[in-house]
């Protein structure tokens, strides 16, 4: 057991723990047209750090492989990466989250191109926490640029998602939610898999995208607003359908299971960068090919997350993580269909010098070892830049392209429908 004079914060909980193995850092990834400042954006990144104390902090793990927060060491802060390069390319910084929890990684590609990457360690940022940070980043350079004042106050350190559940009343059920994509684990399977003797170098995950247009997102958003459905419904059932008809020939009984955000579902809500893993987790299964009704399968989808919320199982879904992640767990959720849906990116304030022309999610592990937890066949990253739904493809190696025309073709499909 770490000492306090090791700096100890306090040891993660289970929904943080889950990225400790593995080293995962979620990336946001900017193309930038136009004039920015390199020094005045590695000046706002350090300003960042004295605003949120938790990017400078440090994550260890004992004999055991748990991990703990610790203190920042501000004699180690790596600044702002600022290099030439490729800037139709992502860089892989060399992040180590026992020295930091975020890096900033800037590249120039003559005058006016540029790639802005900012890395934030999956353990102490999900979606909401990540883009929170960076929408303040980009705060910060614009005060720079301008000349603006600039009052930093420093920030309380994130709590978990297990503690905002646990203070409000919220207990454990018989029920995780997760039960239409579970299977128990035998004794040998519990166990997890030594590491390499050799450490495995740091990974890029860069996923494959889909763009749609503004008219055709637009579309899908209108649609959305029928009774019944929503939009994470109905692009969720175009990925399931899509993930049939391009992987099997019949109908296929396919799982899902996708991450909903608790921030605003909470009594009082928790702020932004006030939680690290804000995610409950939502299940649905049923059996589909490409002759499923899509707006059915989205009303049946959205259906049943309406259910889980009103009776409260995705609240204390996170309460279950232990069964399913780690050393501990008994069931697993492999082969499931992973659908993250990040809504709509927000519109960063930015100098008039500069123009964001693109926003990809990106992930980096530290130091990628055997998993403690649910492989999915594939994930889908679901969000909106710019008003242009944009669906981001990790893993199915093997129908990869193939999957992504699929996708493509399920949702031009889907914002076709009610079009004379």
């Amino acid at each position: 057991m770490l000492r306090e004079r090791d700096g100890v914060l306090r040891a993660l909980a289970p929904s943080e723990q889950r990225f400790v193995r593995h080293g995962t850092y979620t990336g946001r990834s900017i193309s930038v047209r136009g004039a920015l400042d390199p020094t005045a954006l590695g000046a706002a990144f350090d300003t960042l750090r004295r605003a949120y104390p938790v990017v400078g902090c440090r994550i260890v793990e004992d004999g055991a492989g748990q991990g703990y927060l610790l203190d920042p060491d501000e004699r180690t802060w790596s600044r702002a990466s600022v290099r030439q390069g490729d800037v139709d390319g992502v860089g892989v910084p060399a992040v180590d989250p026992a020295a930091q929890l975020a890096y900033l990684d800037v590249v120039a590609s003559g005058a006016d191109r540029w790639r802005v990457t900012m890395f934030a360690h999956h353990g102490i940022a999900d979606a909401g926490h990540c883009v929170a940070l960076l929408s303040r980043l980009w705060d910060f350079y614009t005060d720079i640029v301008e000349g603006s004042p600039i009052s930093v106050v420093p920030q309380d350190y994130p709590k978990p998602l297990e503690w905002y559940v646990t203070t409000r009343g919220i207990t454990r059920s018989a029920a995780s939610g997760f039960e239409d994509v579970t299977r128990p684990l035998c004794t040998q399977e519990r166990a997890v898999r030594a590491d390499d003797a050799e450490p495995a170098s740091r990974t890029l995950a860069r996923p494959l995208r889909v763009r749609l247009g503004r008219a055709a997102t637009a579309r899908i958003v209108e649609l959305g607003g029928r009774p019944g459905v929503t939009v994470n419904g109905l692009v969720t059932a175009a990925l399931l359908r899509a993930y049939a008809t391009e992987t099997a020939r019949g109908a296929l009984p396919l799982g899902c299971l996708y991450p909903v955000n608790l921030r605003t579902r909470l009594d009082p809500p928790v702020a932004a960068a006030a939680g690290t893993n804000m995610a409950g987790v939502a299940s649905f299964a049923a059996e589909v090919d490409s002759a499923t009704d899509l707006i059915e399968l989205a009303r049946r989808i959205s259906g049943r997350l309406a259910r889980d919320l009103s009776e409260g199982v995705v609240h204390q879904s996170v309460l279950h993580f232990p069964d399913f992640y780690g050393a501990t767990r008994i069931h697993s959720l492999a082969g499931h269909i992973a659908v993250t849906n990040t809504g709509i990116v927000p519109a960063f304030r930015t100098p008039a010098a500069i123009e964001l022309t693109d926003y990809e999610i990106v992930y980096v592990s530290a130091h990628p070892r055997p998993s403690a937890g649910a492989s999915a066949a594939v994930t889908f990253l679901v969000y909106t830049f710019a008003a242009e739904l944009t669906v981001g493809m990790l893993g199915s190696s093997a129908h990869a392209q193939g999957l992504l025309a699929a996708v493509r073709a399920e949702l031009t499909a889907l914002s076709r429908v009610g079009v004379c």
